[in-house]
């Protein structure tokens, strides 16, 4: 298979995850964690880049980079290369350590940049690792809160804070909800999808005074169900699971909203 050539980020910000093989939890010990972030340290200082979050977990890891996409190359293969070469070491093991190349994205503007920086910071909330961004110490939202970062670029946290009054509007500002797409991985991602929903449907449900799933019929669960079309992406199967009806009520549904969709504003009524 032709792999996709990477689109160089205009910004020079990316958006980057790597992911342990076959699923492998190959940074779930501390002395792992630690490991790749020295590493990432370490390697930052032989390539033109600058490093403005990240989050390392038990599986997989987030970072932004700042680079050109040339140094970018460069950074995460010096990375997964010396990590792989000690974690085999310490595992008696051969072969690769990471799923394939890394996966990446360009970060097109500001708003997406603070987007990442908090979804990034609060991967292990929906991990259930901890309940506070700031109580996890394998990220980088420590570094922004204390004096002198580590790992991250002392420029780069300095510009990112002037965006807010203070540490604890920082702090607030990773509460927000945010259901916007960023770089996942295919489970992180449904259970993203799917927790959108639930949220659309608890939020009919109080609209509607509706105490039981079992009493959305006829029009109110055609209105429903064109609510969860629209605005998720999940199948027919899981929303039919969610709300209770089958497959076929979905189609209809479905297919009622595509006829209006394509409808021309000059035929009829």
């Amino acid at each position: 298979m032709v792999r996709e050539a990477r689109m160089e980020s205009e910004t020079g910000f990316y958006h980057v995850m790597v992911r342990g093989i076959n699923k492998e939890k190959i940074l779930e010990k501390e002395k792992e964690k630690e490991r790749i972030l020295m590493l990432i340290k370490e390697k930052r200082q032989d390539v033109l880049c600058r490093i403005v979050a990240y989050c390392v977990m038990d599986n997989h890891m987030h970072m932004i980079i700042i680079a050109e996409k040339s140094e970018l190359v460069k950074i995460m293969k010096k990375i997964n290369i010396s990590y792989a070469m000690s974690y085999n070491q310490r595992h008696d093991r051969v072969g690769p350590v990471f799923q394939g190349r890394f996966r990446s994205e360009n970060i097109t503007d500001e708003a997406y940049l603070y987007g990442a920086i908090r979804y990034i910071h609060n991967n292990p909330i929906k991990a259930g690792l901890v309940s506070k961004p700031e109580e996890y110490k394998w990220s980088s939202l420590r570094e922004y809160l204390n004096d002198t970062p580590i790992i991250i670029d002392e420029k780069i946290k300095e510009e990112i804070l002037n965006g807010f009054v203070s540490a604890k509007d920082f702090l607030d500002f990773h509460r927000i909800e945010d259901d916007t797409n960023y770089l996942e991985i295919k489970e992180e991602a449904e259970q993203l999808k799917e927790k959108k929903a639930k949220r659309i449907i608890n939020n009919y449900f109080e609209e509607k005074r509706i105490t039981d799933k079992g009493q959305v019929k006829g029009k109110d669960m055609e209105e429903l169900l064109k609510k969860l079309l629209n605005e998720t992406d999940l199948s027919y199967r899981k929303i039919a699971d969610l709300t209770g009806t089958n497959l076929r009520i979905i189609h209809k549904v479905n297919k009622t909203l595509r006829n209006n969709l394509y409808r021309s504003p000059y035929s009829s009524p």
